[in-house]
């Protein structure tokens, strides 16, 4: 029957001698159970849970890894420190661009020269590169920042 129907399927007479051939051999000695010897059986209690661990081949095995210098260390050190910072480093042009002024205000140069120039007007080029006060707000941004010399 198996080779009619592998006849009908179109195999080849090599899966055929294969079949008949592996069809005899014994399985690999690691699927064959051992069975445990006389002298340590009568160590065992009769009801296991789970068979013993010669019965097993080691692709059955469970194998579970803990780290026991892992759990007993005491807590790492943080990397990154919990408190908050608010003073950034800031471009060597911002310490140009924005002076403090002996009454406290905040005065900015050389704004608004390259970016979007094209699209700017002559006059708010002008306007742009004249010295000028800085907003209250934003001032004391520029300030807590440090981005002034």
């Amino acid at each position: 029957m198996i080779r009619r129907w592998c006849t009908a399927a179109g195999l080849g007479r090599r899966l055929l001698s294969s079949v008949s051939a592996n069809a005899g051999r014994p399985p690999p000695p690691l699927l064959i159970p051992r069975p445990i010897p006389f002298s340590c059986s009568h160590h065992l209690p009769l009801s296991l849970p789970h068979p013993p661990l010669g019965r097993l081949n080691p692709t059955q095995m469970q194998v579970r890894h803990f780290a026991v210098k892992d759990r007993s260390r005491a807590p790492q050190t943080p990397t990154t420190s919990k408190v908050k910072k608010y003073k950034i480093k800031p471009p060597s042009s911002m310490k140009f661009r924005f002076r403090v002024m002996n009454d406290g205000q905040v005065r900015r140069w050389r704004a608004g020269k390259r970016h979007n120039a094209h699209l700017k007007s002559k006059e708010a080029k002008r306007r742009l590169r004249k010295p000028a006060l800085v907003h209250l707000a934003y001032a004391k941004v520029i300030k807590k920042l440090n981005f002034c010399s």
